[in-house]
């Protein structure tokens, strides 16, 4: 990631932060999940409002029951290099590789086992410049809890293992 993807990635990272804080209710008022991030089922999208010099807006309440499921808040079209979703897990899920893009989570609630940089076992494409598998050998392993921040290089092999306690997460993607 170039300098300008550091800083645009910085800065969404702090909005993100903010939402945070005025979220801290809604998220431990979450109850049953969708499917996580990385799975099959399409993401919800929030409607939000974007004015004309591309400033985008969302709502208290369209974002509190984002922290029920998950919500895509900007896919990235049609020109940026980045995406920002709200997820919420309650079980682990299939090792990922992005080839591409640079994941930045910040965990709002719950506490899981995160893995990085094993190598993928059953790996198979399931879109362009994206790998996916159900387990991997080796790796470090990590407890991600409320306020933990990680960022995710682009090939770098990842997992959330084992969910402990319901996670709640904000998710930038950069490419």
């Amino acid at each position: 990631m170039n300098g300008k993807g550091v800083l645009a990635s910085m800065g969404l990272l702090s909005l993100l932060m903010g939402i945070a804080m005025l979220q801290d209710k809604a998220i431990r008022g979450a109850e049953t999940p969708g499917p996580a991030a990385g799975q099959a089922a399409p993401m919800a999208r929030a409607k939000g409002a974007t004015d004309a010099s591309g400033l985008m807006y969302f709502s208290q309440q369209e974002i509190a029951p984002a922290f029920k499921a998950n919500l895509m808040l900007y896919d990235g079209v049609p020109d940026k290099n980045y995406s920002v979703a709200v997820y919420h897990r309650d079980k682990g899920g299939e090792v990922e590789i992005h080839k591409k893009d640079t994941d930045v989570f910040y965990i709002l609630e719950g506490s899981a086992t995160f893995v990085t940089g094993g190598v993928i076992a059953g790996a198979k494409e399931t879109a362009p410049d994206e790998i996916r598998g159900p387990t991997m050998d080796g790796g470090v392993e990590r407890k991600l809890g409320k306020g933990d921040v990680i960022v995710i290089p682009a090939g770098v092999t990842h997992w959330y293992k084992e969910v402990q306690e319901p996670v709640t997460y904000f998710g930038v993607k950069v490419r």
